[in-house]
């Protein structure tokens, strides 16, 4: 039998620059879960009709098709991914306006780029544990 700690969970990656993607998969590698590629908000939302996911890491800005703001606010809309944890990352400081623009399409967080690698992996560790606990806390629920 499996733990839940055994099971790898889905982490999303969004970012149209392949070699941003590149960079979080070197920062993430050895936490050892399942890193989803999409390298446009249009493919995202493709990945979370087929995946569930602990976490989403999103470029606030993808130029040339649809932002990092307008993918979350549509990824709040589908029931299913309501409250997966969002944190947004920007080549830009995050001024208040924009922070708060983004926390109100679902941010939990904003990471300025380049990141600093300890702490990225810290806080998706965090949601990780947390999608883990919630998980168990669920199936023990359905047993019952």
């Amino acid at each position: 039998m499996t733990t839940l700690t055994d099971e790898k969970v889905n982490i999303l990656l969004v970012d149209d620059q392949p070699n941003n993607l590149l960079a979080l998969e070197s920062i993430l590698g050895d936490m050892n879960e399942n890193l989803v590629r999409a390298e446009s908000g249009r493919a995202a939302l493709r990945a979370l009709l087929d995946h569930d996911f602990a976490v989403i890491l999103l470029d606030v800005q993808m130029p040339g098709g649809m932002s990092g703001l307008e993918t979350a606010a549509l990824i709040r809309r589908r029931r299913r991914s309501a409250h997966t944890p969002i944190i947004f990352l920007t080549a830009f400081g995050a001024d208040e306006v924009r922070a708060a623009e983004g926390y109100a399409q679902g941010a939990v967080d904003y990471i300025s780029t380049p990141v600093v690698p300890e702490i990225l992996r810290a806080k998706v560790r965090v949601f990780v544990d947390l999608y883990r606990m919630t998980d168990q806390l669920k199936r023990q629920a359905e047993e019952r």
